[in-house]
């Protein structure tokens, strides 16, 4: 899935990524240089146009190698595919610069008063990811009709996107892992959002006719960031075995705990392999049903993905908590890549979508 040189790029600049609280120049460069951000952005727009199941096999492979990167291109990738669901010519018109990177938050923590022409946009948003980078910063907010008596409101939330220079970054991501991604807060003061900048986030609400714009946003985001752990707890568990291997080397420690820690490694690495196959089996026959019209049978399926995701989630986490404090000091040395994967992991885990 990525090439020798885009792995060693990856690594070479990953502890100065941690350290300086952002992906470097050189790796940003990279994900333009691929697309990597245009993943679901469709081909006339000049995005890749991805099926859901290549796009996650890049996903996790990004994870894998560095989870700051994964993570800041699945949820910026995530925002772009936004594109499916706004006004065609503002689509248009913005990505086919091919430098756009969306990004946000999904709370609804802001509220847009209705005006001639669009909206007034108010709000503090948290966690958008790759902030600093951000072309446009994407947001919810509870729609205000002015015109309307308080009593008459409904309750519609809207989403939105806003140019960076209309948004105050204030840089409160100070996490003990996940460094890189920049996930800092923003707030919108009052800016004028036209109506083209709104949009609905639903399959009956996309203006594309591309497939993937018709796959429900729930499951998609369960499938995107899903794969984002798996991915990360693969490199962990990995590292985990090179540590029990250089151990072992100890006749001490073989004797004692060589047997046993080994067969618990070998049960955790097989969850993974187990949870991968049945979670790419769900997406592909997802994928299948939506380009073959049948979505009623989806239904079950996308109940199946989250069931899936979130039980499979708590045992890798239940297995990484376990196995760390088997790896000895090395498991607490802060500039190990087994303490970087634990902390990458351990913030990753956070996110509310998959909480159980």
């Amino acid at each position: 899935m990525l090439s020798q040189d885009i792995i060693n790029l990856i690594q070479e600049h990953q502890s100065f990524g941690t350290k300086a609280g952002v992906l470097p120049d050189v790796i940003l460069q990279k994900i333009r240089e691929n697309s990597w951000f245009d993943l679901w952005v469709p081909k006339e727009y000049g995005g890749l146009e991805q099926s859901l199941v290549d796009g996650c096999r890049l996903l996790e492979s990004l994870a894998y190698w560095d989870g700051s990167l994964g993570w800041t291109v699945t949820l910026c990738a995530g925002a772009n595919m936004f594109v499916g669901f706004i006004d065609s010519a503002t689509a248009n018109a913005l990505f086919r610069t091919g430098n756009v990177c969306f990004g946000g938050s999904g709370r609804a923590s802001g509220k847009a008063i209705k005006v001639a022409g669009g909206y007034r946009l108010t709000g503090r948003w948290s966690y958008a990811t790759g902030a600093p980078h951000l072309t446009h910063f994407t947001c919810n907010a509870m729609v205000i009709d002015a015109e309307m008596k308080s009593s008459e409101k409904p309750e519609v939330t809207k989403s939105f996107f806003v140019p960076r220079e209309h948004v105050l970054i204030e840089p409160d991501w100070h996490t003990f892992g996940l460094e890189a991604t920049a996930s800092h807060s923003f707030t919108i003061e009052d800016v004028f959002v036209p109506i083209e900048n709104s949009f609905e986030l639903h399959p009956d609400a996309a203006i594309h006719a591309a497939k993937l714009f018709q796959y429900p946003f729930q499951p998609f985001a369960e499938c995107t960031l899903f794969v984002n752990y798996l991915g990360m707890y693969s490199r962990y568990t990995d590292i985990v075995q090179k540590n029990f291997y250089i151990r072992a080397q100890n006749g001490e420690w073989q004797e004692k705990h060589g047997k046993t820690f080994f067969r618990e490694l070998d049960v955790a690495q097989q969850l993974a392999e187990n949870t991968r196959k049945n979670l790419y089996d769900l997406m592909s026959e997802s994928w299948s049903n939506l380009l073959h019209n049948k979505e009623d049978d989806n239904i079950v399926i996308y109940e199946k993905i989250g069931i899936l995701t979130r039980e499979s989630l708590r045992m890798m986490r239940s297995h990484v908590l376990d196995m760390h404090v088997k790896c000895g000091i090395e498991a607490a040395q802060s500039d190990s890549e087994l303490n970087m994967l634990f902390r990458n992991f351990f913030t990753a885990t956070q996110h509310a979508l998959l909480q159980s």
